[in-house]
């Protein structure tokens, strides 16, 4: 593992950082710039002062959905947390790959970091540090409802990053171990979600977002070698590059097309393999064919 870190929580993050944090190849870290920090405290010191006032808070003194005309004593704020991720504990299916667990786990972070989620810090701190010793929660694949929120993944990566209790699994050094363990042998103790919590960490797209990234890493580099190859056998043919002269691309209105023919262009010049003499501007084939047989 490369031992520069990848700073979360300022800026945005490209699909290169999300890939290399998803593959295990990258350390994260939180930004240590104070608006960020204290905007995160302000957001749950604001969460605090609204359950003292008595104040009604979809989620933090209501309850969910169907019931959010129910009030929720501040009292019961804790176990309103607790319940809401047992609850969505409900995913179906085979497990998600490592990859997109991790991608996810640091774009929840980063988002979490924008400090209007009523979180803790230390909690947010959770998720870099599972990362960093490549704790990855166990995370089925089916479940989520979407735009709405990943919901029910999201709450695989909060009952094992809280430590909730040990039906919520972690992968830790190839072995599958409950959350309580995982959270010992990293040197974190069980956590109890305060108002707020829960929900900040389940309400978001991140997991569909971290699959998305690491699905568009894949296509750059499946489309890089594709381009590669293309370019091999055209030599392989001795193919006319006239073919892929930008003057010709640039008058048809598809960009995809365009980009690949400018990228193709560009691989095969100087090569000594293709075919082709410029000739007032345009190429020629050697043989004084103006067009490569089919």
């Amino acid at each position: 593992m490369n031992n520069d870190a990848i700073t979360i929580g300022i800026g945005n993050l490209t699909i290169d950082e999300i890939s290399l944090v998803a593959r295990g190849l990258r350390r994260v870290t939180i930004t240590k710039d104070t608006r960020v920090l204290h905007r995160v405290r302000n957001s749950k010191s604001y969460v605090d002062e609204l359950i003292e006032k008595g104040e009604r808070v979809y989620g933090v003194t209501t309850g969910f959905g169907g019931m959010s005309d129910r009030l929720i004593p501040a009292s019961e704020s804790e176990n309103l947390q607790k319940s809401l991720i047992c609850f969505l504990k409900s995913g179906a299916g085979p497990m998600l790959p490592e990859a997109d667990v991790r991608a996810s786990m640091m774009l929840r972070a980063h988002s979490l970091l924008r400090g209007v989620s009523g979180i803790r810090l230390e909690l947010i701190n959770r998720l870099p540090k599972f990362l960093n010793h490549k704790a990855t929660p166990m995370v089925r694949s089916l479940g989520s409802i979407g735009a709405s929120g990943d919901l029910v993944p999201l709450a695989a990566i909060a009952g094992a990053i809280s430590g909730l209790n040990d039906s919520f699994r972690v992968s830790l050094d190839g072995k599958d171990i409950g959350a309580t363990e995982a959270l010992r042998r990293i040197g974190l103790e069980p956590e109890t979600l305060q108002a707020k919590e829960g929900l900040a960490l389940v309400n978001g797209t991140s997991v569909m977002t971290g699959i998305a990234a690491n699905c568009v890493h894949d296509a750059r580099i499946s489309m890089a070698l594709t381009l590669g190859a293309h370019a091999l056998m055209f030599q392989a043919l001795q193919g006319n590059v006239h073919v892929l002269h930008p003057f010709i691309h640039q008058v048809k209105p598809h960009s995809g097309q365009i980009w690949v023919a400018r990228a193709l262009f560009k691989l095969l010049k100087g090569s000594k393999w293709t075919q082709g003499e410029e000739r007032g501007g345009f190429y020629r084939n050697a043989s004084g064919l103006a067009q490569d047989r089919y």
